[in-house]
């Protein structure tokens, strides 16, 4: 998200909302203080390394005040306070990229230690970092908050510069929540994100966008070792050369049919191991064109074994998404 002049103020997530076309979710403190730098009105939203960006405006009424992070008063009421705007792409923006597109929304339940992803845009890092999170339950200065706790001791937290970011559920594949605020003693990794069934009640024509996830019958694989997989994949050169686009397209259609183009190898690896756990033919599909690609290499004997552990773990998946 930027504003006229090219300064980076956070981040945003494009939805589709049918005949109501395309819109972008962030947070309402981005917007005013990117609108405060902007000399027409609007703001200028891109995606970074896709030579692709247009110009946005707020929806009227699509709009939740700022609750005060620091001061607020005692027995004041922060309902109605949620750090969330909407914005819409003016007419005649540019087509959108291949395989980049509006992203998958789901309400995000029950926040009992499920782990999720997020990308921001925290100063000296515009094309983007990377962090990991647990949900650890609702809270924060607004009640329909829920708390982000860093996973990591080292690696990319979410702070600021991932206002407004998309909160990715890797084991759903969708997005379940916006990041809003962090907390201000970095050392804690703590913030804030506002889920996607309260952003639905602030502005009810997203619920348009919100698809179900199909249930999965056992145990699925830990974020974490989806990651491992992803890490090891991306050790086998012959994967790694072009950030794991010629083994997504070794996969069967059915297969990898909802993966996504990403412009990070790590995350287009990850989006590869995604839709294989979960498709019931994915773990098979995958197990052979890692050994096809990759040959008898140690590398590749390394990544069937994780794949082999995690498949043992998540079978009988739910067969993907239409």
């Amino acid at each position: 998200m930027q504003s006229r002049d090219g300064a980076l103020w956070g981040a945003g997530i494009l939805v589709s909302l049918g005949g109501m076309g395309t819109h972008v979710l962030t947070c309402a403190h981005v917007v005013a203080d990117a609108m405060a730098e902007a000399s027409k009105g609007s703001l200028v939203v891109d995606l970074p390394g896709r030579g692709w960006s247009a110009h946005a405006r707020p929806v009227p009424g699509a709009w939740s005040e700022v609750p005060d992070l620091v001061h607020a008063p005692a027995g004041a009421s922060c309902a109605d306070r949620a750090d969330f705007a909407v914005l819409t792409l003016d007419a005649g923006h540019p087509r959108l990229p291949g395989g980049c597109g509006p992203l998958p929304l789901m309400a995000c339940g029950s926040p009992q230690d499920r782990r999720v992803a997020v990308i921001g845009y925290p100063d000296g890092a515009s094309a983007g970092l990377i962090a990991t999170a647990r949900l650890a339950g609702t809270g924060g200065p607004c009640p329909d908050w829920v708390q982000l706790d860093g996973l990591r001791a080292t690696g990319a937290a979410v702070t600021r510069g991932f206002s407004g970011a998309a909160v990715w559920d890797p084991l759903r594949g969708r997005v379940i929540g916006i990041v809003t605020a962090a907390y201000t003693d970095r050392a804690s990794r703590i913030a804030w994100m506002l889920p996607t069934e309260a952003a639905v009640r602030l502005w009810p024509p997203l619920g348009a966008a919100l698809r179900v996830a199909a249930p999965r019958t056992t145990a699925s694989p830990t974020t974490e070792e989806l990651y491992e997989l992803a890490d090891a994949l991306l050790e086998v050169p012959q994967i790694a050369h072009d950030s794991g686009r010629m083994l997504r397209e070794a996969l069967p259609p059915v297969v990898r049919r909802n993966i996504r183009d990403h412009p990070w190898p790590r995350q287009q690896l990850l989006s590869v191991v995604q839709a294989c756990a979960d498709h019931r033919d994915g773990c098979a599909a995958l197990r052979t064109a890692v050994s096809q690609l990759g040959g008898d290499a140690v590398s590749v004997v390394r990544a069937v074994g994780i794949l082999d552990r995690i498949c043992r773990r998540g079978e009988g998946g739910s067969g993907g998404d239409a």
